[in-house]
């Protein structure tokens, strides 16, 4: 029988406890199916879970991993249509694993045209950046969209949604590659974090008069970008990088006549009247990207640490997804 094998977080801290670990066999429990995964998508979330700094605490051991894409091949679920289905995971952990047992409940069936890795990389940046400027913010044509951390994978999904709406982004990146990389998705202008364009912020301001932030690292820590939106605009926060967390003064909210939105894009969700079309609409965007194009990365198994070694330093750009030796597999 072929040996599948996880990731074990033995040890809050650091990306280095991981370890990999054989997967015991077990009966499936009522309602329940049995996934082979063939994608894992890689998020900051997986770094902060690890090191016990998420708002989930995970006590060790546990298995990390929040997104992955894979096969039913087994089901006690009293309904054999649903082996060989492809689906789409997406839960607070257990998705580094080239295996998963989880409820029926838990899976989204996708069609299986889509593939596996675009499937695992695309659906929680593409849920994300969906329910912020699609469902939060309702984003316009000709608005301007200033937005933080725009070269990893919310920002890469956000740049080409809002690009498609038809607004125009400006992007917030850390080094001439990223620079490229977000130009060439679309972004109109680009700002160098460290730059003096981004401490300029009357004439910035007055400039390109700012109608949204989207704060994906919590940028709002160290740079005064709340500044920047003119009056009535919209300040969302989806991410915090470690623990830059922040406090927003009530009398900017007051003075300047502002929106402020936090997004939880798996929570809102649970708790939305119309969970089935957001998913719809989300799965069109996706069958519309390509696996080959310039935001995914894709990596091995065995690469997976480090893979969120380089998404902790900043060192990677898109989205780095891992395949695992299911991926494109011939089930019938």
């Amino acid at each position: 029988m072929l040996k599948n094998f996880y990731y074990n977080c033995n040890k809050l801290g650091n990306i280095k406890n991981l370890k990999i670990e054989q997967i015991k066999i077990n009966k499936l429990k009522k309602n329940y199916v049995r996934v082979e995964i063939q994608a894992i998508g890689i998020n900051y979330v997986d770094i902060l879970m690890i090191k016990g700094n998420y708002q989930y605490k995970a006590l060790p051991p546990f298995t990390p991993g929040i997104e992955a894409c894979g096969i039913i091949v087994d089901e006690n679920c009293n309904n054999k249509s649903l082996i060989y289905k492809k689906v789409i995971i997406n839960k607070k952990g257990g998705c580094f694993s080239e295996e998963i047992v989880l409820h029926l409940d838990e899976v989204i069936i996708i069609p299986s045209s889509i593939d596996s890795a675009l499937a695992a990389g695309s659906f929680v940046n593409t849920l994300t950046s969906y329910v912020s400027l699609n469902e939060t913010i309702k984003l316009k044509k000709n608005q301007n969209i200033l937005i933080t951390g725009a070269s990893g994978g919310v920002g890469s999904a956000s740049i080409k949604l809002a690009k498609s709406i038809g607004a125009n982004v400006i992007a917030v990146v850390s080094s001439k590659k990223k620079e490229t990389f977000v130009k060439k998705l679309g972004a109109n202008k680009t700002i160098m974090l460290n730059s003096n364009e981004l401490d300029n912020i009357s004439s910035y301001r007055n400039k390109y008069q700012i109608d949204i932030i989207l704060d994906i690292s919590g940028l709002i820590k160290i740079k005064k970008i709340l500044s920047f939106l003119k009056w009535d605009g919209k300040y969302i926060i989806v991410g915090f990088m470690d623990k830059n967390y922040y406090d927003i003064p009530a009398q900017h909210i007051l003075i300047k006549g502002l929106s402020v939105y936090g997004v939880r894009a798996g929570e809102y969700l649970k708790k939305c009247n119309n969970k089935k079309k957001i998913i719809n609409q989300v799965l069109k965007i996706i069958k519309k990207d390509n696996i080959n194009s310039i935001d995914y990365k894709i990596l091995g198994f065995k690469d997976l640490k480090k893979s969120l070694g380089d998404l902790k330093n900043r060192t990677s750009v898109g989205k780095n997804i891992i395949v695992t030796k299911f991926y494109k597999k011939i089930y019938k």
